[in-house]
């Protein structure tokens, strides 16, 4: 199958990518310009520079394939971002449904997220694609502007084209260059954890999240939505994977957590006044600090999802930031 992929050099994107060349489709990723095309480089790819924005290209592109995967977009939790959120992930989608009905695209896979859904801060519930999102969490730019681009996509599903959500939630394993996650892998080598949330999440396979988007490509219901998770547990548990993995023992900082969050969040609302910049966004520190959990039974069911294992996405992310030279790799001398 002759498929297109948006933002196949990021993250989620370069594991897509791996997916599609490893079950034998012809791959057009289609970058924007002058963005790191380093770990793309290594996929016998065709690489075209082009705009979202320009939705005479894309319908041009998108008629010498046979299917669009669309996973370009941007990420922030910043409320003084939100236009530039809703312009990059949401108007690029509603371009990217255009162009895929006037080229009479046979399949869209759209990348979004469980920021777009429901879940309660709570360890013994486990949310699904029909649980409502509301709360704090519903507040997030980044959320808002994927729940509009979802619904250009289930538009452009009732009107005729054959497309699919995916949804997957925190994604670990190889390709991080940007460090999502992985960022806990660098701070436990350098030993530079900054705190140990008190929260749990669903974590899901960087490389099942790409195979999951090729099986999309055939496989589920158009309009619907999957979740794409797999093992539900507290951060903690990640945190002590890594170090395991690595066979490290980082420091813990100590002092309240809840007191950090303050402070983050005091430096966001009033920065001239708490001037310490916090090292991640008071929104995440409140995400990470409450337990919100997936199921993936429904990808695992009619997509052919598989769940892997923490000790395996651990494994993968260590591995392939050793292998890219971003962590030392241990080596035991004979005596």
């Amino acid at each position: 199958m002759k498929v297109l992929i948006t933002g196949g050099n990021g993250f989620v994107g370069l594991n897509i990518v791996n997916a599609l060349i490893e079950q034998g489709h012809e791959v057009t990723a289609l970058v924007r310009p002058k963005s790191n095309r380093e770990f793309l480089k290594q996929f016998p790819v065709k690489a075209v520079s082009g705009d979202l924005r320009d939705k005479k290209k894309l319908t041009r592109l998108f008629s010498e394939v046979d299917a669009v995967i669309h996973t370009a977009g941007i990420t922030s939790c910043n409320p003084d971002d939100l236009p530039q959120l809703l312009e990059t992930n949401a108007e690029s989608t509603r371009n990217v449904c255009d162009a895929c009905i006037e080229a009479k695209v046979k399949r869209l896979v759209f990348t979004s997220t469980t920021s777009t859904l429901g879940a309660a801060n709570n360890k013994n519930f486990v949310a699904d694609e029909q649980t409502i999102l509301n709360g704090f969490r519903a507040k997030n730019p980044y959320g808002i502007s994927k729940q509009i681009a979802e619904r250009h996509v289930l538009d452009a599903a009732d009107k005729g084209l054959s497309a699919v959500i995916l949804n997957p939630a925190e994604v670990i394993g190889s390709f991080d260059y940007n460090l999502q996650w992985g960022r806990l892998v660098l701070a436990v080598a350098f030993n530079q954890l900054p705190f140990v949330p008190p929260g749990g999440a669903s974590f899901c396979h960087a490389g099942e999240v790409g195979r999951a988007h090729v099986n999309a490509l055939t496989r589920g219901r158009s309009g619907e939505k999957y979740i794409l998770g797999g093992v539900n547990t507290n951060i903690k548990s990640y945190i002590e994977t890594i170090e395991k993995n690595l066979d490290a023992n980082a420091d813990k900082p100590g002092g309240n957590y809840w007191v950090k969050y303050a402070n983050a969040w005091m430096n966001e609302k009033f920065p001239a006044i708490v001037r310490n910049k916090p090292a991640v966004e008071a929104y995440r520190m409140r995400v990470f600090g409450g337990h919100y959990y997936f199921s993936s039974a429904k990808a695992v069911k009619e997509l052919d999802y598989r769940e892997i294992s923490l000790e395996q996405m651990v494994g993968d992310a260590v591995h392939w930031y050793q292998s890219a030279g971003m962590i030392p790799v241990k080596t035991t001398l004979a005596n």
